[in-house]
């Protein structure tokens, strides 16, 4: 069709043609190249691009590379100070607040209530640890490790074994005859003269055992809603 125009549109250039002139390029006329790779006649794969690709059949990973942080930018002192008089990196900064408390422009002082603070929020010591010594321009002061292998020795001291549930007894005779159920001795911790620790996974077991003895248990509260014990309950 005379007049009829076609054109189309790529990521680097342009094309159209027309019926009466005939072909003609737009947008790459005067570039010398299209891209970076233009000419490019190989490339080297690695380890990994080899497996990727099918050259070789195993992968071996090498080893993990050590934390890149450059080495002097703090000082520890024997007092459990740190300086840092050049400046941090912001993560470096970051890392320091959450283990120590903040005491100038550019110190910080560890504690044993900041170290502590970290851990409860799930920090681990070892991440501080190999901070400081590799960062530090001298070695770790003597006062400082033990400092850190007091707060490391603390954790696990007290540990949260998950949810129990609270047995209370109307009086300390049916608390004594449950208690004398081997049974439940293996399955309740007893506290006091009237009440008993059971394990969330354990109560059902703690309630067909109280049954046996003639107590079925009650419960209060929105927990008070639960399925019937049966014969095959455990």
């Amino acid at each position: 069709m005379p007049g009829t125009r076609i054109a189309g549109t790529w990521p680097l250039w342009s094309w159209s043609t027309n019926s009466r002139s005939g072909p003609s390029c737009r947008g790459g006329d005067y570039l010398d190249q299209l891209s970076r790779y233009d000419g490019l006649l190989a490339i080297r794969l690695n380890p990994l691009g080899a497996y990727t690709t099918g050259q070789s059949a195993t992968y071996t990973p090498g080893p993990k590379p050590r934390p890149a942080t450059p080495s002097g930018q703090i000082t520890v002192l024997p007092n459990h100070d740190i300086a840092a008089l050049d400046g941090l990196a912001p993560a470096d900064a970051l890392l320091l607040d959450a283990f120590a408390d903040k005491t100038g422009d550019r110190v910080w002082s560890l504690t044993h209530r900041s170290l502590l603070r970290a851990i409860d929020a799930g920090r681990d010591l070892a991440e501080l640890r190999r901070y400081l010594e590799t960062a530090s321009r001298h070695p770790l002061p003597q006062t400082v490790m033990m400092l850190l292998d007091d707060a490391a020795r603390r954790l696990g001291q007290a540990r949260d074994t998950g949810p129990v549930h609270l047995i209370e007894c109307a009086d300390p005779a049916v608390a004594a005859l449950l208690a004398g159920d081997r049974r439940l001795r293996t399955i309740a911790t007893r506290l006091g003269e009237r009440h008993f620790a059971v394990p969330a996974e354990r109560l059902a077991a703690f309630r067909k055992a109280a049954l046996a003895q003639g107590h079925p248990l009650e419960q209060l509260g929105p927990a008070a809603s639960h399925a019937p014990l049966t014969d095959g309950a455990s």
